[in-house]
């Protein structure tokens, strides 16, 4: 008799999982129809308010302007329809990337945000700041990696309490609040976690703080102070926004294994960079790890202190690079990031057959599963 019992109480909770995945989106000034993907996946636009401000490890120069952060929370419709949903994962990209590096749906089946939603897991994807639907200082080089990492963590206050919008509505309210970043957005993220200390995970993707190839360090010279055209006293005279890779490095060593359509739309879809963000790579490097880069760059001295502000983060932390990443570090300076971590809860998985773009090679499949078992494990 107990089972029969509880039928009316389990379809009951059915029916009702079923009418908010339905009505939820519109709640939030989101039509449904455009809301709801397949397999049951939500894809909400969200607006935050964010001021162009620095209180991170890593201090810059900034306009301390308002500005709109956009982007979408992707995930299980029935998940998306609480108020208060748990778990969400915040993304951060790289050089000349915007949100589309999560959502890209121009070559079916390279859409991480929908393919982790289809797993359970919720997240929030965003265009940064001078990127893409997002705000744009005029001049680019008034923020920087610092600064992004500010607006980060403002982000991730914004979404415990929910004072953001989704659509025309509120906020939802996350208990948990984990941050993944790729390239240089996994560095935004180690700064925003050692600076604020108010995340629950954090997840590094194809970045490490030593090991660097002379190749991209070379790189990062000539874009930050040869393609950032300056005139006297610093001003920028001809531009503040400019592109890291090339056309030719897209042909050449960015991509291992992908599919020639889905690396030509990439290509296409590139962002130039606020030129603050570039030029505070190298500072924010020698900050976060003093050791990593003596020698390297002539004119930058990391000092002789041995203390790293990475040593600070102690929250679980996952490092995940294409095993074929070799063109901007070495395999000994990826296999070292972990350790810069007082973390008693460290991973570092490699992905077979792939390269600096794990996401866009033909084993993306593989790449998402890596994370989004660690996020199982984390309860995300």
């Amino acid at each position: 008799m107990g089972p029969l019992k509880a039928k009316p109480r389990l379809w009951v909770a059915a029916v009702l999982v079923m009418t908010l995945a339905l009505i939820a989106p519109r709640a939030f000034g989101v039509d449904a129809a455009s809301a709801s993907g397949s397999g049951g996946v939500a894809r909400l636009p969200v607006t935050f308010q964010v001021v162009n401000t620095d209180t991170s490890g890593m201090p810059c120069p900034v306009d301390d302007a308002l500005y709109k952060i956009r982007g979408h929370l992707t995930g299980p419709t029935s998940v998306l329809a609480r108020r208060q949903p748990g778990a969400v994962t915040v993304y951060l990209a790289g050089l000349d990337f915007g949100e589309w590096n999560w959502d890209f749906t121009a070559v079916p089946g390279y859409d991480y945000a929908s393919e982790l939603a289809k797993s359970g897991h919720v997240s929030l994807t965003i265009d940064e700041l001078g990127y893409g639907s997002s705000g744009h200082p005029d001049n680019g080089n008034l923020t920087c990696i610092g600064a992004q990492a500010d607006i980060t963590h403002q982000i991730v206050g914004d979404l415990r309490s929910g004072r953001y919008a989704v659509g025309d509505g509120p906020g939802l309210k996350f208990s948990r609040v984990l941050l993944a970043g790729h390239d240089i957005g996994g560095e935004i993220a180690a700064i925003e976690a050692y600076s604020f200390a108010d995340i629950d995970g954090l997840i590094q993707m194809d970045w490490a703080d030593q090991g660097h190839t002379q190749f991209i360090v070379q790189r990062n010279v000539t874009a930050g102070w040869q393609w950032c055209t300056v005139g006297p006293g610093q001003t920028p005279e001809l531009t503040s926004y400019v592109h890291f890779a090339t056309e030719e490095d897209w042909h050449t060593w960015a991509f291992f294994n992908a599919d020639p359509a889905v690396r030509d739309a990439t290509d296409a879809l590139r962002m130039a960079n606020p030129c603050g963000v570039i030029r505070s790579l190298a500072p924010t490097v020698v900050v976060d790890n003093p050791s990593s880069l003596k020698g390297a760059i002539p004119g930058v001295d990391p000092g002789t202190s041995p203390v790293s502000r990475l040593s600070e983060i102690k929250v679980p932390v996952l490092d995940v690079f294409g095993l074929q990443d070799t063109q901007i570090w070495t395999h000994q300076g990826e296999a070292e990031q972990q350790s810069n971590f007082s973390s008693m809860d460290k991973t570092t998985s490699f992905v077979p057959d792939t390269g600096h773009f794990p996401m866009f090679e033909r084993g993306a499949p593989t790449f998402r599963d890596v994370v989004s078992s660690w996020l199982k494990t984390h309860q995300a």
